[in-house]
């Protein structure tokens, strides 16, 4: 579960009832797994959330839950006959979290409980069909980071659309372990029509369903505070050690604009330190120059405690990212008393009902409420769990250089899938590394990334055959043995390495057939270089003449409006970042941006086809939030058709995304020329380096 910033609302306690009364909205409990509350939204809701999330399942079944509550949705979602010839269609909502899983049903009164019968049914594994599709869950904050603190599980790859290669059989089993009647996940019903409690789920005096087990998915014990209170040491030492499980220390500065993280009790306290850490560290940030608005807060449940993320809208540069980083952690705990006191006066008027609901189903009791000493308490423990977005100053094991005997591998000409030029794998027993070659005089520029073996979270592969090794900290090796010279002995090869590592799909449509097509080019090239004529030696002298001359790839980091032209000379125009109604209750929200793509000339040299540049897809096109998380893709009536046009000729569509945190989206364009776009909104754009 991702925490919204303001978990607490505007209420105050009522002496001897059961019921809280929050401004225009009350909540209260029947029994221990019936809540009722009331707020602005005039639609009806019912629901329920399970006490599973991602951190619950293991890697090898990633997809798992998500692919069982799409199934749900699907069937609460049909319409309903309410008769007198009257038709409901509810609206289903359906979340995937880090430790909670949650169903939603909003509508009339009468639809959403027709939907809601429905439900106690359901719990089988024959509404997993082959057309079902899972879901795309929540996307963890700093992945890197939850690794760490959780182990290894399905939230590690949750940015990822992929699946376990049996993820529907896998669903059919887990759907009767969801079943509330079943008492083996814990979970508590909730809705805003009191003439719903108790409807298709009766009504528990008693805490049902067996105690949360103390262990994520790949055995790593669960976090649950109290340790003992002491103040961060001074001393770069502390700053500079590579992070390990949830003591204190740094970690790898990713693309992400996360600072850094901590954990806090899921808790009224919990709540107020977050915020206080939020203030402090912007607080740091003024001293140093900074705009201390630009310093956000996003929370992910982990069990009894929230995962508290600070973040930076704007890129912070290393030399002034190292000083706000160095200071606050030697600072973190030193909140002025007066900013302790008002934040324990916001604690007073109680908790969202959703976050009460989900201590409930986490295995936590009611929250007492809390005090300046209890959150002071909290913002001492805070320091001991305290992970810095920063390069370790010490080496890393599992980051150090090959060891023992290598083989290597050398590509088909064009054989690297994300750069379309040659590459070398090494692979041994240690560690694996793909080597590239970027264009530029003098040969260009060498890039090896190299990943221990020890570290591999999972293979990837698409369905042309394409692997993606990706490791603990997001290092990703992506390569197709079948564009590799001797692939046969590199498949051997790489069997005993990557042999009982989780394998999963990657759900990105490719096409076998044009696999085969790039390959059958690729090792035409040797046939030319063994006539050995005269002729051909001139020959060869034009072509590499020429691929000097290519026309270059573009990088462009642009505002939305404005026009990209690749050096084929074809141009891309986006507008709009339209943001599309959604449902009040929607954690999810709609853009909508619109694109022209008008083809220039063919593409130049000889490692990609003629029109790879007059090419279109959709595929070619992704919205990021401000966390870089991705939304999904879906169908729109007008939306962009994937098509090659001719020299002139233009394609008009509209690409429509669905995500979390879309207030400030930019939209990235890819192609396989390697020209790489990026539209950012206005006034997002990076300064130039």
């Amino acid at each position: 579960m991702r925490a919204p910033v303001a978990l607490m609302s505007r209420c105050g306690h009522a002496p001897g009832n059961t019921s809280t009364r929050c401004g225009i909205w009350m909540t209260g409990w029947a029994g221990t797994n019936w809540q009722f509350f009331d707020d602005e939204d005039i639609q009806t809701r019912i629901g329920v959330t399970f006490g599973f999330g991602l951190l619950d399942e293991e890697v090898a079944a990633t997809g798992t839950l998500s692919m069982a509550l799409s199934a749900l949705r699907t069937e609460l979602a049909r319409p309903v006959e309410l008769g007198a010839g009257r038709t409901g269609f509810p609206e289903v909502i359906a979340e995937a979290g880090t430790d909670t899983s949650t169903l939603l049903i909003r509508g009339a009164t009468d639809t959403v409980a027709a939907a809601w019968r429905r439900l106690p049914g359901l719990f089988d594994g024959w509404i997993v069909t082959d057309q079902t599709s899972a879901m795309r869950p929540e996307h963890p904050v700093w992945p890197v980071d939850l690794v760490r603190r959780t182990g290894r599980n399905a939230a590690a790859l949750a940015g990822i659309q992929v699946t376990a290669p049996d993820a529907r059989e896998r669903a059919r089993v887990l759907l009767p372990r969801l079943d509330p009647k079943s008492g083996r996940i814990r979970s508590v019903f909730f809705t805003t029509e009191r003439s719903l409690v108790g409807l298709g789920f009766p009504v528990r005096e008693a805490a049902t369903g067996t105690e949360p087990s103390r262990l994520w998915a790949d055995g790593t014990a669960k976090h649950f505070g109290g340790s003992a209170p002491g103040p961060l040491p001074e001393g770069p030492e502390t700053l500079v050690r590579r992070a390990a499980g949830n003591g204190p220390g740094s970690l790898p500065v990713s693309e992400d604009p996360v600072l850094l993280s901590t954990l806090v009790p899921r808790s009224a306290a919990g709540l107020a330190a977050a915020e206080l850490l939020r203030a402090q560290l912007a607080a740091t940030a003024a001293n140093a120059g900074q705009d201390p608005a630009a310093i956000g807060i996003d929370m992910l449940g982990i069990g009894a405690e929230f995962c508290v993320f600070l973040v930076a809208e704007n890129p912070l540069g290393e030399t002034v990212r190292q000083r706000v980083l160095t200071d606050f952690g030697r600072t973190m705990a030193l909140v002025p008393d007066p900013w302790v006191e008002d934040a324990v006066r916001e604690t007073r008027h109680g908790l969202s009902p959703r976050l009460a609901r989900e201590r409930r189903v986490v295995g936590l009791e009611d929250d007492p409420g809390t005090d300046t000493a209890g959150v002071r308490q909290v913002l001492t423990q805070a320091t001991q769990c305290l992970h810095l977005a920063l390069e370790p100053g010490e080496p890393v094991p599992a980051k150090a250089g090959k060891s023992g005997r290598e083989r290597i591998f050398r590509s088909l000409p064009g054989g690297d899938v994300t750069t379309g030029r040659s590459a070398t794998l090494a692979v041994g027993q240690v560690s694996i590394a793909l080597g590239t070659r970027s264009a530029g005089h003098g040969g260009g520029t060498k890039h090896e990334t190299r990943i221990a073996t020890t570290a591999i979270l999972a293979v990837l592969e698409d369905p042309a055959g394409t692997l993606a090794i990706i490791d603990e900290d997001q290092q990703v090796l992506t390569f197709n043995p079948e564009l590799f010279k001797r692939h046969k002995a590199l498949q051997r090869c790489l069997e005993p390495v990557l042999a009982g590592l989780p394998r999963l799909r990657i759900n990105n449509g490719a096409d076998p057939a044009a696999l085969r097509r790039r390959r059958g080019r690729a090792k035409r090239w040797p046939a030319w270089l063994l006539a050995g004529s005269v002729t051909l030696v001139a020959c060869l002298a034009v072509m590499i003449a020429v691929s000097n001359i290519d026309d270059p790839q573009v990088t462009g980091r642009i505002t939305i409006g404005e026009t990209a032209q690749l050096g084929n000379g074809t141009t891309i125009t986006a507008t709009g970042f339209e943001r599309q109604p959604t449902a009040p209750t929607d954690l999810e929200s709609q853009v909508a941006v619109r694109v022209r793509f008008c083809a220039g000339s063919d593409t130049k040299g000889s490692e990609h086809p003629p029109e790879t540049q007059r090419s279109v897809a959709p595929a070619d096109f992704a919205l990021l939030n401000q966390q870089y998380a991705y939304a999904r893709l879906v169908d729109s009536d007008a939306q962009l058709r994937r098509d090659t046009l001719a020299p002139g000729q233009c394609a008009v569509g509209e690409l429509v995304f669905r995500g979390v945190d879309l207030s400030v989206p930019r939209l990235a364009y890819k192609n396989a020329f390697g020209d790489d776009v990026v539209w950012y909104s206005p006034g997002q754009v990076p300064p130039a380096q």
